[in-house]
């Protein structure tokens, strides 16, 4: 099973859990209510029935967004979940407004009140209950990228308050104390008006194709940088899609490589996005050529004599390797590493080679090279010259007038 069918199934599991809790939690308050005459008791238990209605309109969007993507839907089905969380945001206003309109109610007149401890106990079972339930069903929704989950979990962590409410409420009826079951109910109304306002918000905005934030554009953007031989990126366009991302970039590279060349860079790009950026479902990527003033040239030398240093005429057993910056064709700054592979018996130039990808590197010159660390770092777009100079100097003057021979 594909990673996104499997969140969007774990999300599916979550809202059956929570449409039982919830439908549960109705009939007790409901019946408790009746039976105690708490009008507060039962304005809250209608306030969890549009609970549990959200639920199922959640449920009903991460089952349709499992949906294959069809000639119909060539994306797939993901905003489901996005209209899913847009109609819960509907009925989570219009809790709001009901508990507003009750708890004005109570604040000129008392409801009798049996039973008061079953009343005071369910309330405060209905509090805790769906606190700790409100916790796991945001760290579901966090973990899956799902709006609705998160949206739930924010409003039945509010019960806790509301439950509160209701608890003191029935007390303040039972006692006959004026406003404050009216206040209390109120205040929670509000509360809840500005869940559903900011719920509706989000799930309009990635209806709209909103961007996912800075901080997903950044992630993106350092693994397309991460791969050897991407120059630079351009282009990036990233938009929400239910619980996923989707997007597109542009990534230039050096120089003009073959339709396959092409294809297999543009799979290693949106592999390395979605293996560091868990919530990408796909990403289109458009491979064009690069030009760039800048190269990174790399060259096996003898001793550390900055530019006067003598050329090793064997790639993989250079005591040292020389780095150097050029920006249009001037040397801007350069540096030494020591091969710590000099005498390695096996695989010295494959372990070079990557030691040279990692310093990213783009051009490298030298008399010889092994096949097996040629392809190593043709494979990540270095270029490679060939040279029969004595120093770097000489060297650098003949590449920089298009004098060496390319390999």
């Amino acid at each position: 099973m594909a990673v996104g069918q499997e969140k969007l199934l774990k999300g599916q599991k979550v809202t059956e859990k929570a449409a039982w809790l919830e439908g549960s939690l109705v009939v007790a308050k409901i019946t408790v209510g009746l039976l105690s005459g708490s009008i507060v008791l039962i304005s809250d238990a209608v306030h969890s029935a549009s609970d549990f209605l959200s639920i199922v309109t959640s449920w009903f969007g991460f089952k349709i967004a499992q949906r294959k993507a069809d000639k119909h839907f060539p994306f797939g089905y993901y905003k489901a979940e996005n209209i899913g969380t847009l109609l819960i945001s509907f009925l989570i206003l219009f809790a709001s407004w009901e508990m507003f309109v009750h708890g004005y109610a109570r604040l000129f007149s008392f409801s009798p009140i049996k039973i008061p401890l079953l009343a005071l106990l369910i309330s405060f079972t209905d509090a805790l209950v769906l606190f700790f339930f409100g916790n796991y069903e945001i760290k579901i929704g966090n973990q899956v990228n799902a709006q609705s989950l998160v949206a739930m979990g924010k409003e039945n962590r509010t019960h806790i308050f509301s439950s509160t409410a209701v608890f003191f409420g029935i007390l303040a009826a039972y006692y006959q104390i004026p406003y404050i079951e009216g206040i209390i109910t109120i205040a929670i109304s509000l509360l809840i008006l500005k869940i559903g306002l900011t719920t509706a918000k989000d799930s309009i905005f990635s209806l709209m194709d909103v961007s996912p934030g800075k901080e997903i554009e950044k992630s993106v953007g350092r693994a397309i940088k991460s791969i050897p031989g991407i120059e630079d990126f351009f282009d990036l366009k990233l938009r929400k899609s239910g619980p996923f991302v989707i997007g597109q970039v542009k990534v230039g590279i050096r120089k003009f490589v073959d339709v396959s060349r092409a294809h297999e860079i543009a799979d290693n790009v949106e592999k390395k996005v979605k293996q560091n950026v868990s919530q990408v479902d796909s990403l289109s990527v458009h491979v064009e050529p690069f030009k760039s003033d800048y190269r990174h040239l790399v060259i096996p030398v003898k001793t550390e004599n900055q530019l006067k240093s003598f050329i090793y005429p064997k790639f993989a057993r250079a005591p040292y390797f020389l780095f150097i910056n050029l920006k249009k064709s001037k040397i801007i700054g350069f540096y030494f590493l020591k091969n710590p592979y000099q005498k390695l018996k096996t695989k010295a130039g494959l372990s070079v080679a990557k030691m040279i990808i990692k310093q990213k590197s783009d051009t490298l010159i030298t008399p010889q090279i092994g096949e097996i660390a040629f392809i190593a770092l043709k494979n990540n777009l270095v270029d490679i010259y060939l040279a029969k100079e004595k120093t770097v100097e000489q060297a650098i003057k003949n590449y920089n007038q298009g004098k060496l021979k390319q390999k």
